[in-house]
């Protein structure tokens, strides 16, 4: 009878080629993650490691100027199809241009709360604030970097559109 030490032994090294393999691909960073993790760093003011929501509105602010192209103050569901962060990139390099162009509509008609076909400055702002809210899981008014990338819409509707699984 093998006693718990050998037992244990035993079982590392039959698993140890199997484990190996799996905790290197979790370390893995994929494009998706190195482009969020760039997206939160360019949100705050590189003082602190966290964000809070005047920094997240101001990144959203400069966000909306860029999305709107016609500078009417509105964001048309084409020109919200026409921006993009650089995930469509790795969507195409994926063969997920599908699943992002889905990803893309849901959030579209997510944030046109009243279904008029664009979103103005004010929808805009509620959706922002909703989704900060939405990601600070712990309620202290910051998002770090973890809970940006889990929580944060967007980041979590273009991953989950550009997983494999």
């Amino acid at each position: 009878m093998m006693n718990s030490k050998s037992t244990l032994a035993l079982l590392l090294t039959l698993i140890a080629p199997v484990a190996a393999p799996l905790a290197a691909q979790s370390t893995e960073t994929t494009p998706g993650q190195e482009l969020s993790d760039l997206i939160y760093g360019s949100i705050g003011d590189g003082s602190t490691a966290e964000i809070d929501m005047g920094q997240f509105v101001d990144f959203g602010r400069s966000i909306f100027t860029s999305i709107d192209s016609n500078e009417d103050g509105a964001i048309a569901h084409g020109e919200f199809l026409e921006w993009d962060f650089g995930f469509e990139f790795i969507a195409d390099e994926k063969g997920r241009q599908q699943a992002f162009q889905a990803a893309r509509n849901i959030l579209f008609a997510n944030w046109d709360r009243n279904s008029d076909g664009t979103i103005d400055l004010r929808e805009y702002h509620r959706a922002m604030a909703w989704d900060y809210r939405r990601a600070d899981t712990n309620d202290d008014a910051f998002l770090s970097r973890e809970e940006f990338l889990r929580g944060y819409t967007v980041i979590k509707t273009y991953r989950a559109a550009l997983s494999e699984q």
